[in-house]
C-alpha cells in the first residue's frame, strides 16, 4: 500500500475534503477582504484568532512548512474553516513571509498565539473541478495499464510561481485519451485508489510519478480530481 508518511501526504482524516478546500462556504468567504484572483490562486486578507496551545506542551495551532520561497500551512491544531492546509502565507500583520526561514515563521506564529492577527494568505481554488475515473483491467500480475498521459511540475520545479503538476501530454487511443475527460493543461488536485487517498498539491514530480505508478498497481480503479485551465 501506499505510504503516506512524507509530511506533504497528510492522513485523509487530517485533511478537509478538496472540494471544501476548494470552495470554501459563505460565511467564511465573507470573512475575506482585498481578494484577488490569480489564474487558479486567490491571494486575500483575513482576520484569525491563533488559539493557544493546550494539548501539547511542545506543539502549535498552526504548523508550517517552506518549500521553495513559500511558508506552507500543513497542519491546523483548531480547525475553524479559516485556514486550510496547503495555504500559503504571504504576511502577517505586514510582516513579509516570503524568503523567510521556516524556523523564523514559526516561532513567529507561536508568539502570536491568542491573539487575533491578520494573514495575507494565497490559496489554490480553482474554478472549475472534475472527478476523472480510471478503470485498470491488468493484462499481466505485474503491472496495470498505463494511464496514457505525462505530467511536469512539482515542488522543485515550481514553474510559474506555481508547484503544482500539470498535464503536458495525452496518448492517442490510451486510457487518457479514450477517457475523454483529461486536456493539456490540466492540474492534478488529487489522486486516490481503493486503499488511500493521496493530495497532490505539494509535491515532487518524481514522487509523483512513483505513486500514481504504485497506485495503478495495487488497484483495478484509480480517481484524479483534477482543475482545468480558465479559458480565455
Amino acid at each position: 500500500m501506499v505510504s503516506t508518511s512524507n509530511p506533504w501526504h497528510l492522513l485523509h482524516e487530517q485533511l478537509m475534503q478538496v472540494e471544501e478546500m476548494m470552495n470554501p462556504s459563505a460565511p467564511y468567504e465573507k470573512s475575506m477582504r482585498n481578494i484577488v484572483h490569480d489564474e487558479q490562486w486567490i491571494e486575500f486578507d483575513i482576520d484569525v484568532l491563533i488559539p493557544e496551545k493546550v494539548l501539547q506542551k511542545n506543539s502549535s495551532s498552526i504548523s508550517i512548512d517552506k518549500f521553495n520561497h513559500s511558508i506552507v500551512i500543513t497542519n491546523v491544531l483548531y480547525k475553524n474553516g479559516l485556514l486550510h492546509p496547503f495555504d500559503i502565507i504571504l504576511s502577517l500583520n505586514d510582516m513579509n513571509f516570503i524568503n523567510m526561514p521556516k524556523e523564523a515563521a514559526q516561532c513567529i506564529l507561536n508568539a502570536h498565539q491568542g491573539k487575533l492577527v491578520k494573514f495575507r494568505i494565497r490559496r489554490l481554488q480553482p474554478t472549475t473541478l472534475e472527478t476523472v475515473q480510471f478503470d485498470l483491467h491488468k493484462k499481466s500480475f505485474i503491472d496495470s495499464p498505463k494511464l496514457g498521459f505525462t505530467i511536469d511540475g512539482g515542488i522543485e520545479k515550481n514553474q510559474n510561481n506555481d508547484s503544482g503538476l500539470f498535464v503536458v501530454g495525452i496518448k492517442p487511443r490510451g486510457l487518457a485519451a479514450n477517457n475523454g475527460r483529461l486536456r493539456i493543461g490540466d492540474r492534478l488536485v488529487q489522486i486516490s485508489n481503493t486503499h488511500v487517498t493521496i493530495n497532490l498539491q505539494c509535491i515532487d514530480l518524481d514522487h509523483a510519478l512513483k505513486l500514481i505508478k504504485q497506485m495503478r498497481n495495487e488497484s483495478t480503479h484509480l480517481t484524479l480530481i483534477i482543475a482545468h485551465p480558465i479559458q480565455n
